[in-house]
């Protein structure tokens, strides 16, 4: 008897790993071989004639450019910028729609996700034409009440503002969603008690809502830095990275360095960088945020 259910389990696992190994195979393929060549290309040159070990030269060239220290400083400043803002607004919006009729909640999260199944680049054209100087919406807001038209997209001080503004407007739907979801999990008892005790709407936000919320805010908190981290699409389609690297980041710097410059072992070392970093950013906000909620 022992046996058999020995052999029925060996042939449940068996069975498990043969419709795993399609995927596994996919990721093995696509995803660990390229991240693993593209570290060892980091330490290489390549050439028509093979690849070349250089060791570290392709790092030490990276840091011989000044313009690397502002493509790492923009990095750090769009993950700034976007990821606090950002979960602050899902969080604002997941609490205001959890309070509204099932019908209007239903038409707000559709509202806030469409922008999310929306192609990058349409999204960018769409708000290339907003900031355009001459005939866009916002220079046109600024006309009525006297202001002068501003490069939204050519000028360094607004560049790089323009571009969070447009992913603030468009890439939080699933974080809404996701949060509102999670307000569903929290008893309403709790919420009752504060308000007979005379907690505010505020107060209950933040003594109830936040702390219970803390896993989903930790899962919203790492995505979107890691996203914040990879924006390509906006930069590519609004600015090409410029003006003068204003809106360049290590993930264009990649596309710059392979596929205009042909200099893959740069665009190697660059990407090997941009992993260590997002890596490093994941655990700290893992380690800083992570808690046990119990209700």
């Amino acid at each position: 008897m022992a046996r058999q259910l020995i052999g029925r389990r060996t042939r449940g696992m068996l069975w498990g790993y043969f419709f795993i190994f399609p995927s596994l195979l996919m990721f093995l393929i696509f995803s660990l071989y390229p991240m693993v060549d593209s570290i060892v290309l980091s330490f290489q040159r390549l050439r028509l004639t093979g690849r070349e070990w250089v060791g570290l030269q392709n790092y030490e060239r990276l840091l011989d450019e000044t313009a690397f220290f502002t493509i790492l400083t923009n990095t750090f400043l769009y993950a700034l910028l976007i990821v606090p803002f950002g979960v602050l607004l899902s969080l604002t919006m997941s609490v205001l729609i959890y309070r509204l009729p099932t019908a209007a909640q239903t038409f707000f999260k559709s509202a806030f996700y469409l922008p999310v199944v929306t192609s990058g680049l349409v999204l960018s054209m769409v708000w290339l034409y907003l900031y355009d100087p001459a005939f866009g919406l916002f220079n046109y807001l600024l006309g009525l009440i006297g202001v002068e038209p501003v490069l939204w997209l050519a000028d360094p001080t607004f560049s790089l503002l323009s571009i969070v503004l447009m992913y603030h407007a468009s890439h939080w739907g699933g974080s809404i969603i996701l949060l509102t979801a999670s307000m569903g999990g929290i008893p309403k008892e709790l919420y009752e008690a504060a308000a007979i005790e005379g907690a505010s709407i505020l107060r209950q936000v933040v003594s109830i809502t936040i702390p219970l919320l803390k896993p989903a805010l930790t899962y919203v908190s790492i995505l979107g830095t890691i996203a914040s981290l990879q924006i390509f699409t906006e930069i590519f389609v609004m600015t090409r990275g410029g003006p003068n690297y204003a809106t360049t980041n290590l993930v264009f710097s990649i596309y710059e360095y392979g596929f205009i410059r042909f200099d893959f072992g740069r665009a190697s070392a660059v990407a090997v960088i941009l992993l260590v970093i997002t890596v490093g950013l994941a655990v700290i906000q893992f380690r800083l945020l992570r808690t046990n909620v119990e209700y």
